[in-house]
């Protein structure tokens, strides 16, 4: 049985989370409307940044409304993928922060540097944010793995790597998901219907790879035949594949029938093939994870 989430104490924190448009209006905060041309002109991207925020906070407290529904009468399927993407949203908020935290304390040492010198001993400083190449997506910190394959890492990477654009476009993704539950709704058919079915769980195995940039095109074209082979596949329920704002990173979400399954299909010639595919084109290590996804009770 899964606990229900602390309502009365999550929508006030969302709804402080961030400011709305009426008290910009009357507070000091900047604001697109109250701000003086004189700022106003030098505002750049933070100006639709800014709205981008006000947007997210409705569409989080949006979701929030929408998951207390779920717990309250959702079956067990639909609560536990609603946990998996709140905590999908929470992993992602604080790398957003981390971000910008990373950035304000990169921007803070350049500017006084005497605060860096009156830090701890022994401390580097840090490298400037703005001459970091964009880092990938960090790998939710829940999933746990299940089987690492030669040359894999698993875990999420340092908050401070994460690039400002990926983390913004993962999380409107996910939010959005929120909303289109078509791959979910079949989801719950296929793990309700006793007859066709008898597994109780599917496995949902995810994939995070970064090609060099050299590589590039001979990764796509492997990965559009892996990707027809492995929907072809009696016991894989369904695969997709998302390609990051950065350009070079990849992940590719699989859904299968059974633990044993997926072994099994980690010994076909398509992933084997595969796989010599990516050890040439990889820039680093790949990053598996996987969860079981519950069935009715």
């Amino acid at each position: 049985m899964m606990g229900s989430c602390p309502w009365r104490s999550s929508r006030p924190f969302f709804r402080m989370g961030h400011s709305t448009r009426k008290n910009l209006r009357s507070s000091s905060t900047p604001s697109t409307r109250t701000t003086p041309n004189y700022f106003a002109d030098h505002m750049g991207d933070y100006e639709d940044v800014l709205a981008s925020l006000e947007t997210l906070n409705l569409s989080i407290l949006k979701a929030m409304d929408y998951t207390k529904r779920v717990y309250e009468s959702g079956s067990n399927v639909d609560q536990f993928v609603t946990r998996f993407l709140l905590k999908e949203t929470a992993n992602q908020t604080q790398s957003l922060l981390s971000s910008v935290e990373s950035a304000v304390d990169a921007i803070d040492e350049q500017t006084n540097p005497a605060r860096h010198y009156h830090g701890q001993a022994g401390h580097a400083l840090v490298e400037p944010w703005y001459d970091s190449p964009v880092p990938s997506y960090a790998p939710p910190a829940r999933v746990v793995p299940r089987d690492r394959g030669k040359g894999s890492q698993t875990g999420p990477s340092d908050p401070k790597e994460d690039g400002l654009e990926g983390q913004i476009s993962r999380l409107a993704a996910l939010i959005g998901r929120l909303e289109d539950k078509t791959l979910w709704f079949d989801l719950h058919q296929r793990l309700s219907d006793s007859e066709s079915t008898a597994c109780t769980y599917l496995l949902l195995v995810r994939d995070e790879m970064t090609v060099s940039h050299k590589h590039l095109g001979e990764f796509c074209s492997s990965l559009k035949q892996y990707l027809k082979s492995v929907a072809g596949e009696r016991d894989c329920f369904h695969v997709t594949a998302v390609k990051l704002p950065d350009g070079v990173t990849f992940i590719v979400y699989e859904f299968w029938e059974t633990e044993e399954d997926w072994k099994r299909h980690l010994q076909s010639a398509t992933c084997k093939g595969f796989q010599h595919v990516k050890v040439d084109t990889l820039s680093q290590p790949e990053a598996i994870s996987s969860v079981a996804v519950p069935g009715t009770t």
